[in-house]
């Protein structure tokens, strides 16, 4: 199969869209239905879930490993609001985590290789960076649960707002914004945190050089 010809059409798209309305839902329901927020953000992730087992996955071995990813992930998040236990809610994001790490792995793959630049690669290199965001979160979020008092300026026992708090920090480290309302105290934290604002910039740097260099490359061919 080439490289440069994903096996469905426009299948970036529609993770990238997913993912936006992933990324938007929370605040938005947060600002105007706070009660609410736990159920459908995790609507919205799962809805962004499926969407990118049926876009990107078209091995059939990993396509049942995704789906039961995704089943476990949504079942687990919900089953927390009811059920408040810590190990219920670390089974739901380590789900979470590994079915972002699967498409993240996919999505480089197809937009890191072949030898010509087009809309949807560019849709996946944004879709890589915001991947990369919500992992982060997620890991952020097991380092909060596994190391009480890392973060300050997070409320963990409000279980409503701190996984988005997480991953507004989590981007804002990535883009070295450095607002400074939320601020790791641990090693393990500070680690991930520096880490994460070297990946972001190399990222972006790494990125547009490759994209212009394979463009150049097309050029010169031509």
């Amino acid at each position: 199969m080439d490289s440069d010809t994903p096996p469905k059409a426009a299948r970036f798209s529609f993770l990238l869209i997913g993912l936006l309305i992933t990324l938007l839902a929370g605040p938005l329901v947060a600002e105007f239905l706070p009660a609410r927020v736990g159920p459908i953000v995790q609507l919205a992730f799962s809805t962004t879930l499926i969407v990118a087992i049926w876009s990107l996955l078209d091995s059939r071995g990993i396509f049942v490993v995704g789906i039961t990813l995704a089943i476990v992930s949504a079942a687990a998040t919900i089953a927390f609001y009811f059920f408040p236990f810590a190990a219920v809610e670390m089974i739901g994001m380590a789900c979470a985590l590994a079915f972002c790490g699967m498409s993240l792995a996919f999505t480089v793959r197809h937009v890191f290789t072949g030898a010509t630049v087009d809309m949807n690669r560019m849709m996946g290199a944004i879709c890589i960076y915001l991947l990369v965001g919500v992992m982060l979160g997620l890991i952020n979020m097991f380092i909060a649960r596994l190391a009480p008092g890392s973060f300050e300026g997070v409320d963990m026992s409000d279980i409503r707002s701190r996984g988005l708090d997480l991953i507004y920090y989590s981007f804002v480290t990535m883009t070295t914004l450095g607002y400074g309302d939320i601020t790791p105290q641990r090693p393990l934290a500070r680690a991930v945190a520096y880490l994460a604002a070297v990946a972001g910039q190399f990222y972006i740097a790494i990125l547009v050089g490759g994209m212009v260099g394979i463009y150049l490359s097309h050029r010169t061919r031509d």
